[in-house]
């Protein structure tokens, strides 16, 4: 599989056969305030961190994932003393919902000649190859018959939802050949081969898609952002709006799962080939080898209580007084309980 930094960053995604090309950097660049310095690089003065914020007026915290320890690495500026850690925030499904999102990431001096960061996302809607062969006939009276792939003339693929409404998305990618046969006239034609027309991102969704400054590529897709830092600190808050104004669950920015949710794997729209399961944040030095990288879940919390006694995440039933169901907003584990459906507008 691709490093999660490059799938954020594939172009010309309407391939048959998805290419894993460098990543292009060059329209999500993030110019730094940093001068050139050519003298000895500084020693990191602390570590590379990602915070929740304290004055917001919601509940959040970060981890270690499985652990209880800060968020924090300590590159040193060299290949040989790469860090990495795989981190945890939980929040409780209204302040995700109703709120949104924040946390902090810290670089120290002498850590990273650049940061590169990128965010989660998902495939909401299955992405497929449509089939080589469209073919009818039209018979003596006019009437279309004997379609293959193909329903009253017009050419069908499973993966375009265009079909179940018009504010859904083609997701068929691939070509086709049409042969259509005249009975009036007996004579066949054959076209040359023409595209199903999908374009894989607007069949994607999720953090990196939400994100208020995201920059996309020419083909839809969110770019990863570079910051060129020449070993400064550097301090920078991510945040994302209140996910009520446009969805209806919290899986846009939940982007925690249990594998024992789905079969023993990922979810199926983590699974999709552009999919990036995880918020990333790494380190490079001027050859872009990695120095340091984290990696960042957001799990959702049912109950208030359970949240503050770090106790149970995902617990189920129903509300004494207003009868609702506790688990108020979908995550993975209901949105799509299985390792093989998709989310599609329910999200």
């Amino acid at each position: 599989m691709p490093r999660l930094l490059t799938l954020a960053l594939l172009a010309a995604c309407q391939t048959d056969t998805p290419q894993q090309n460098l990543p292009d950097w060059s329209a999500g660049y993030d110019d730094g305030t940093s001068t050139v310095d050519t003298g000895t690089p500084e020693v990191p003065s602390g570590a590379l961190a990602v915070t929740v914020p304290t004055n917001t007026g919601i509940e959040s915290r970060i981890h270690v994932t499985g652990a209880t320890d800060p968020c924090e690495i300590y590159p040193d500026g060299t290949v040989e003393g790469y860090e990495e850690t795989d981190c945890t925030i939980d929040i409780p499904e209204l302040d995700l919902y109703g709120y949104g999102l924040n946390y902090d990431l810290t670089v120290p001096a002498g850590a990273c000649e650049f940061v590169v960061y990128s965010h989660y996302m998902y495939e909401a809607w299955e992405v497929g190859t449509g089939p080589d062969e469209v073919s009818y006939e039209v018979d003596a009276t006019g009437n279309i018959v004997n379609e293959v792939n193909s329903v009253g003339g017009v050419p069908y693929c499973e993966y375009d939802y265009t079909w179940q409404s018009s504010d859904s998305p083609n997701c068929c990618i691939g070509s086709y050949t049409l042969t259509v046969y005249d009975a009036a006239a007996d004579e066949t034609t054959t076209y040359p081969p023409l595209g199903w027309g999908g374009n894989p991102s607007d069949c994607y969704d999720g953090a990196a898609f939400y994100d208020p400054e995201a920059t996309f590529s020419d083909d839809g897709w969110p770019l990863a952002r570079i910051v060129f830092l020449q070993e400064t600190a550097w301090t920078r808050r991510f945040t994302w709006p209140e996910l009520s104004s446009r969805y209806y669950s919290n899986v846009p920015l939940a982007n925690h799962y249990d594998p024992a949710d789905h079969e023993g794997t990922l979810p199926a729209g983590l699974a999709g080939y552009w999919a990036q399961p995880q918020y990333v944040v790494e380190c490079y030095d001027h050859a872009e080898e990695l120095l340091g990288r984290i990696t960042l879940n957001v799990q959702e919390w049912n109950e208030e209580a359970e949240y503050m006694a770090e106790g149970d995440p995902n617990t189920t039933g129903t509300e004494p007084i207003s009868g609702e169901p506790i688990d108020d907003r979908n995550d993975w584990a209901t949105a799509t309980p299985d390792a093989t459906s998709f989310i599609e507008w329910r999200q």
